[in-house]
């Protein structure tokens, strides 16, 4: 049996134009000018959100500011996003012989709610970044909950794939979401699918 864990904004949700948009947004009201387009944002994921805003100069508490910026407004849009096509049926599968979990830089609270809200309670356990700030500690803690398991880390972005790995776990990046699969390539992930039903496939030709 594995352990499988998601990262939700790209690979479960697309939350990007609503998440980029209000994330630039917060960075302009604290007077982050480095953060102002789309290639600027998708940058930060390169790596460790947080750790790219540090990088940039950001304090830690005008990072805090953007964040809580944007857990508000991420709350009010909600009804704006949108599962992946084929994405709950492809979790509600790999739910029967493995156990799974969600690993996000989003909130907890939020993404248990989308998912509850919308009937998909496959999971062990859910990780935001109120938890933790680095997917690495996340993933590795869940690693040793379920020791026993052999570990794969979904994502939509290169960061995704770099901290999986350090992490420890085999990865599987996702061709649909933030980062572009020529982009993804680059980071040498374990696994590229290109859509939730070929994710699926991947784990049922392990068995």
């Amino acid at each position: 049996m594995n352990l499988i864990i998601f990262d939700y904004d790209g690979v479960i949700v697309d939350s990007f134009e609503i998440f980029m948009e209000n994330f630039i947004l917060a960075c302009q009201k604290e007077g982050v000018d480095e953060i102002a387009n789309k290639e600027d944002f998708l940058k930060l994921f390169e790596g460790n959100m947080y750790e790219s805003m540090i990088k940039k100069g950001m304090s830690r508490e005008k990072i805090l500011r953007v964040v809580y910026a944007m857990r508000d407004s991420m709350i009010k849009n909600q009804d704006r996003l949108k599962l992946f096509d084929g994405i709950s049926e492809a979790i509600k599968e790999l739910s029967v012989s493995n156990k799974l979990a969600v690993v996000t830089s989003n909130e907890t609270a939020i993404v248990k709610k989308f998912l509850k809200d919308r009937n998909i309670d496959y999971f062990e356990e859910i990780i935001g970044s109120d938890k933790e700030a680095s997917k690495v500690k996340k993933i590795k803690r869940l690693k040793e909950e379920f020791s026993s398991y052999e570990c794969y880390y979904i994502g939509d972005t290169v960061g995704d794939i770099i901290e999986g790995r350090r992490a420890g776990a085999k990865t599987v990046a996702v061709a649909w979401g933030w980062h572009s699969e020529s982009k993804l390539r680059e980071a040498s992930p374990d696994y590229v699918v290109h859509s939730p039903k070929e994710l699926a496939d991947v784990f049922s030709r392990r068995y």
